[in-house]
């Protein structure tokens, strides 16, 4: 019989991102990370698989990533900067970004690796022209509110830093203060030399992408008042020769991922509200020429949300979501979420038809490229017993049999010899009647080694978002729960994604409502499969999970343990505290503390601490913007001074995204204490 998964397994995991085909589709690159287990570090490598041989790793790291072919093929760009927090010795070595990630460039057929930037605050993801004459990119530009503080490790002092703050949006969770920077687009030679900088002001500018003519770049920026308070960038057009910079999208809307079609006229990109949002992406199309037409929105009646939503502890977010015309301009290419699962589908702009789906199964394709000739796509693909790997598949052309073209092959099986070893657990889908009578999905995670008559106790997880989705995809948290002999019940409640706009915004001004009946209607359903011991069960959740965990325990007593991670606790003081606060408070509950704090605490677990008796274990990150760690800590005083059984674990210097990408160490006593604290409450008899 194999072993089972221990939390130490997660140092051994090898993942594969940014899968990047060449431009003839006989190559693909990717990144791979690993955890080196004796430095606590990860190591990101660039790796090449020929579509018909096995995979070489090309570049030494140990932290490279962003891999990008050029035109011809014949040289890879991508971003390489040290392991680890490197600072600069000197003051020349600051202004050179020592520290930071610059643009290198490697011939694919040998050669040596050249550095192609030198900036201070480093480069951002590389973008060739259509000529591959000059690569574009983002980078921050910017003086430090406090020099001397900021130089004073250079000349060993040590000197605390004064900040001037003049915005609400001053800071962002992982990446800490931000006001003093703003993010431009620069080109530069691709045979080096000086960086031009394209784009200036008081704003942020991103996603830059080359015309197929090779005269205009668009990027997103918002230029508007509300940058600082309720930002949303919009898509502009920038003409290279002239330096006339044009918006083209509404300012009502948050756009991201401009893609040009082959012609060089249109706009291809993904949009959502700027205020009021539901969590629901879509995809519009805009003339790159305002005056050449209107905006149109391609998906209006399309369940899916056009962006990859499915939730695990893998990898934090996604990067800017590809979107790829094919050649004709007769299709678009772009990421969906559906019902636990991510796929490709193809949109027609010239068309009323709803977009297809290129790839298929249950599973989570995370990340694509496509080749030139839009034969062949590059996957970075999961499911619920892959971590990550990749994948190729053929694109069908017209008349071609869809079925016989969507299987994907595996390119790579990098954490074959872990998959060997141990038993991991298979969920069964469950569908059930939530509030409403509205139909749910959800799974269940029996532990791998249950006998069938086996009374197991349960452990229901609740996801973060809440604009979010469970799925199909490798959870190790799941995965070690169930190793350990607990059943999981995960479930996605109104407000998830992936089932349409109405369902995603059900939970605006109703946090706490409609979606604790669903959660708790899934847990009912999982109990009525059987094998679950109803008088044997936890809750666990981060982020809206985690508050919707506090909720659960302050309004039943059916648990015998909770574990809250990365919560909102109180709404009132997240509204001033979180990066996010005023626009997501506005917009989810629909209340300012001063105008009506009632309302604000009514939907805040915190109001109801006195309810809970559930042993409730809360865990935090210290450098938590999203949500800070004056949530735990009020709601853990508070549980404290009633006698109430509760710990509380920080964790130092990790961001919202700690269980994703937060130091290794720091993940495995995580899981560890998630572990430990249902052990302690609900024992594996």
């Amino acid at each position: 019989m194999a072993r089972l998964l221990t939390a130490d397994d997660l140092y051994t995991l090898n993942l594969a991102s940014d899968t990047q085909i060449s431009p003839d589709g006989t190559r693909v690159a990717f990144v791979r990370t690993a955890i080196d287990r004796d430095a606590y570090e990860y190591r990101h490598t660039i790796w090449l698989v020929p579509t018909s041989g096995e995979p070489r790793q090309f570049t030494s790291g140990p932290n490279d990533r962003a891999p990008r072919w050029s035109p011809d093929g014949r040289t890879l760009a991508f971003l390489r900067a040290p392991a680890g927090d490197v600072k600069p010795a000197s003051e020349d070595a600051r202004d050179r970004g020592v520290s930071k990630p610059q643009i290198w460039l490697l011939p694919v057929d040998g050669g040596e690796a050249r550095q192609l930037t030198a900036l201070r605050d480093g480069a951002g993801t590389p973008v060739w022209s259509p000529d591959g004459a000059t690569i574009l990119f983002a980078a921050e530009t910017g003086e430090p509110d406090d020099p001397e503080a900021e130089d004073a490790p250079l000349h060993d002092k040590r000197v605390p830093r004064v900040r001037h703050i003049e915005r609400v949006w001053h800071r962002t969770d992982g990446h800490g203060f931000s006001y003093e920077t703003q993010s431009h687009i620069f080109s530069i030679p691709a045979t080096g030399g000086e960086a031009t900088q394209h784009t200036s002001g008081d704003w942020n500018d991103g996603a830059p992408s080359w015309s197929p003519d090779g005269t205009r770049v668009a990027f997103v920026s918002d230029r508007t008042d509300e940058r600082w308070s309720t930002p949303a960038a919009q898509v502009w057009v920038l003409d290279i020769a002239t330096g006339e910079q044009m918006r083209v999208t509404s300012e009502e809307r948050n756009c991201t991922s401009p893609s040009w079609s082959p012609d060089s006229k249109m706009l291809a990109y993904l949009a959502d509200p700027r205020r009021n949002g539901t969590g629901h992406q879509d995809l519009w199309v805009a003339p790159a020429h305002p005056e050449d037409g209107e905006e149109r929105c391609l998906t209006g009646d399309f369940t899916p949300t056009c962006s990859a939503t499915c939730i695990d502890d893998m990898r934090a977010g996604h990067g800017v979501l590809p979107v790829y015309w094919s050649r004709d301009g007769h299709e678009i290419y772009f990421l969906a979420s559906m019902r636990g699962t991510v796929h490709i589908y193809a949109a027609r702009p010239g068309s009323d038809l709803l977009p297809t789906r290129v790839t298929d199964g249950d599973r989570h394709v995370y990340t694509f490229s496509l080749d030139t000739a839009n034969r062949t796509l590059a996957l970075g693909m999961a499911d619920a017993v892959t971590p990550g790997d990749v994948y190729i598949q053929a694109v069908p052309r017209e008349g071609e049999p869809e079925h016989l073209l969507m299987v994907p092959r595996r390119m790579t099986n990098l954490n074959e010899k872990l998959l060997a070893e141990i038993d991991l657990a298979t969920p069964e889908e469950l569908t059930f009647r939530g509030a409403d009578g509205w139909e749910i999905q959800g799974w269940l995670m029996r532990p791998p080694h249950a006998r069938s008559d086996e009374q197991v106790p349960g452990v229901l997880e609740i996801h973060g978002g809440p604009a979010a989705m469970y799925g199909y995809s490798f959870f190790f948290e799941f995965q070690l729960l169930a190793a350990a002999g607990y059943a999981v019940i995960y479930v996605n409640p109104r407000g998830s994604t992936g089932y349409g706009r109405v369902f995603s915004g059900a939970v605006v001004h109703d946090w706490g409502g409609k979606d604790y009946q669903d959660i708790m209607a899934g847990l009912n359903a999982a109990l009525a499969r059987g094998g679950i011991d109803a008088n044997q069960l936890g809750v666990a959740g981060g982020s809206y999970g985690g508050y919707m965990t506090a909720w659960v325990v302050s309004h039943t007593n059916r648990f015998k343990a909770a574990v809250t991670m990365r919560l909102l606790s109180n709404w009132a003081s997240f509204f001033g505290t979180s990066d996010i606060g005023p626009s997501f408070a506005l917009d989810h509950i629909g209340a300012t503390p001063w105008e009506n704090l009632d309302l604000l605490m009514e939907h805040s677990p915190y109001n109801y601490v006195a309810n809970i008796h559930t042993p409730l274990l809360i865990l935090h990150s210290d450098s938590d913007f999203r949500c800070p760690l004056s949530e735990a800590e009020q709601l853990f005083t508070a549980l404290k001074w009633l006698g109430r059984d509760t710990e509380l674990v920080i964790f130092e210097g990790q961001s919202h995204d700690l269980s994703r990408n937060g130091h290794p160490r720091s993940r495995v006593i995580r899981l560890n204490e998630i572990t430990r604290w249902f052990e302690q409450y609900i024992p594996i008899a």
